[in-house]
């Protein structure tokens, strides 16, 4: 059988309506303080406008990103979006423990998304279509709901990391990866992605190289003690080569563009 036919949006569903029911007691302190938030956040940040009326964090899961954005950009109003139940209860229940005021919640399919068109000044979708069997049809929609001349920040994982080796590894041995299907995304396979939808790519960016290797750490202890290490090795060889090793093997890689 086909792999795309395997993975439904109803079996992707599942997997994460499960994911986010388990994580329903998560506090404010715990949902921005994670290490891949750490990292991912202030990477993602640079590439938001100092100044935009209404953001939309698209497939937002527990809403951490949007969540700080208009923590950050209290003048604006942020959007945050889902398809499932589970994964807004967490999220508006973060946003009144934290007393933010500006963000508006509401269930969505990006894939048919409800918005209008030319509506949201930036729109940012992170680590979702990644799982989406028909992500071009993601793009085509994000593009849509987007103002002409609006940013778009979308970011996936990068096949140039270990993360892909771990993926490949667990099908070679028959056992299932935590999120059931995640497909892994090269710069240059996003960026004709979005092209494709007539988004003009004007960044490219990627964080966290280590997290690949890190997350393995509830299997080892050795993993933890790696990933830490490659992480430091990282940061110092970012300071003298414009980030090179996180833009090419981030665990996730960041692609910004305009309508």
């Amino acid at each position: 059988m086909n792999i795309l036919e395997e993975h439904t949006q109803e079996n992707i569903n599942k997997i994460w309506r499960k994911k986010w029911e388990m994580a329903q007691g998560i506090s404010v302190r715990e949902a921005f303080s994670s290490r891949l938030f750490l990292e991912a956040y202030p990477v993602i940040k640079k590439y938001i406008p100092n100044k935009f009326q209404n953001l939309l964090d698209v497939g937002a899961g527990s809403g951490r990103h949007g969540l700080k954005f208009a923590q950050d950009f209290p003048e604006s109003s942020v959007t945050i979006s889902d398809i499932l139940d589970e994964s807004l209860a967490i999220s508006r229940r973060l946003a009144v423990e934290a007393e933010i005021k500006n963000v508006e919640f509401q269930k969505d399919d990006i894939l048919e998304s409800a918005f209008p068109y030319d509506h949201f000044d930036v729109v940012f979708c992170d680590a979702t279509i990644q799982h989406l069997p028909n992500y071009q049809k993601a793009i085509q929609e994000i593009r849509r709901i987007t103002k002409p001349g609006g940013q778009i920040v979308i970011t996936a994982v990068n096949f140039w990391n270990f993360s892909t080796l771990h993926k490949w590894l667990l099908r070679l041995t028959g056992k299932k990866f935590m999120y059931g299907y995640e497909k892994s995304f090269s710069k240059r396979e996003l960026t004709q992605a979005m092209e494709k939808e007539g988004i003009r790519v004007v960044a490219a960016d990627g964080f966290y190289v280590a997290y690949g290797i890190f997350r393995l750490r509830s299997h080892h202890r050795i993993f933890g003690f790696l990933g830490r290490l490659i992480n430091r090795f990282t940061k110092f060889f970012d300071k003298y080569t414009n980030r090179f090793f996180s833009k090419t093997f981030g665990f996730e890689i960041v692609l910004v563009g305009q309508k």
